[in-house]
């Protein structure tokens, strides 16, 4: 699959058509995957009147691959995507202006501060 999770990705048809989001999480066994804030539906949940209270949970459902295409970055148009090797690293390529796409991951960068936080309080307690 090349689309990978943190991707921007647009909507080519269905009720969510023409919008855009980012990939939450990709299903590889099924071809599925979970766009953040599209493709959202209401979920009945019923109550068990002793600790459970019933309500309605707004659920986010997965798109079919086939159903998305992807936004290059650095050209802001949706396109495919090619595969271009260079010694032992696999690039995905943009196919409308040739550059290299990188999914933009925001867990990495909450990572690298708490791990200079970390850091900086054992200098102090030691």
């Amino acid at each position: 699959m090349k689309i990978k999770k943190g991707d921007t990705v647009k909507i080519l048809y269905g009720k969510d058509s023409g919008k855009r989001g980012v990939v939450v999480a990709v299903d590889l066994k099924s071809d599925r995957l979970l766009v953040e804030g599209l493709n959202l539906y209401k979920r009945h949940l019923k109550g068990d009147g002793k600790t459970r209270t019933s309500e309605i949970v707004i659920v986010e459902k997965p798109y079919p691959v086939s159903k998305v295409m992807l936004i290059c970055p650095s050209c802001d148009k949706s396109t495919r995507i090619g595969i271009k090797k260079e010694g032992d690293k696999i690039l995905r390529v943009c196919k409308k202006c040739g550059k290299t796409v990188e999914p933009i991951v925001k867990e990495e960068v909450k990572k690298e501060t708490k791990k200079k936080t970390k850091s900086v309080k054992k200098e102090n307690n030691e």
